[in-house]
């Protein structure tokens, strides 16, 4: 039993040492994630309430008017009739995801959109009046934005959160929010599941690797405990014995 008490500590003192910085990291990252409000996280609280719009709808073309002026590849998946900035639009997608946008009225293609409406549709959706501090147009993912229809326009406010409002220039809708606490929120996401590369890989062999790691410290950690504790009480047995 010495033997196994012997080989048992220093497998768990080693593994402890290996894994030990990053169960503190999972721990941490954990109680951040926990403590941040995650309306907040999401942006929520710099969200206009949608505002009531009486469209026109004398006059509109068809259904079938607006899939022919999207022009998109394949058949069509749904056209749907909307409010957009003001006025009324069709969304037309096909079955391969794209969608554009079509005027109500006149048949127009609206899509992609120019930065210029880009800033328009963003503060329109931004609680309050502050206008957009800048805009960028984006060709390729970024750590912020990924997983997202490409290329589109990044609006910047200057609230005091640094939200980010993106737009697909293709689609000319909100495809993602991003602020301070997001970005905060990602960096611990980040460490937690050990996705270094693009945040979002919950299978990395990084976080396997220190999963079984720390599952077998664990074990160990018991282990020691169960043998220290039965040695402890077959010693106080066995004073109690000698004891006349």
């Amino acid at each position: 039993m010495t033997a196994v008490l012997r080989w048992t500590a220093r497998i768990h003192k080693w593994l402890a040492l290996f894994v030990g910085i990053q169960i503190v990291i999972w721990v941490a990252g954990g109680a951040v994630m926990s403590l941040l409000d995650i309306d907040r996280v999401h942006g929520d609280h710099h969200v206009a309430p949608p505002p009531v719009v009486e469209l026109d709808l004398a006059g509109v073309i068809s259904a079938a008017q607006a899939a022919d002026a999207a022009g998109l590849p394949g058949p069509v998946r749904t056209v749907a009739l909307m409010p957009w900035l003001g006025r009324a639009v069709y969304q037309v997608e096909n079955y391969f995801g794209e969608s554009r946008l079509v005027d109500a009225h006149s048949g127009e293609r609206l899509t992609p959109i120019s930065g210029a409406t880009a800033i328009a549709l963003a503060e329109d959706f931004h609680r309050g009046d502050l206008p957009a501090q800048s805009v960028e147009y984006l060709e390729a993912a970024t750590t912020e934005y990924r997983d997202a229809p490409l290329p589109a326009w990044r609006v910047n406010f200057d609230d005091g959160d640094g939200t980010s409002l993106y737009y697909a220039a293709e689609t000319g809708l909100l495809t993602s929010r991003r602020n301070d606490e997001w970005r905060l929120f990602d960096f611990f996401w980040m460490l937690h599941i050990m996705g270094y590369q693009d945040r979002d890989d919950f299978n990395t062999i990084w976080l396997q690797g220190f999963a079984l790691f720390s599952l077998v410290t664990v074990f160990a950690g018991l282990l020691l405990l169960f043998i220290k504790m039965r040695r402890s009480l077959l010693m106080a047995l066995k004073q109690a014995e000698s004891k006349p």
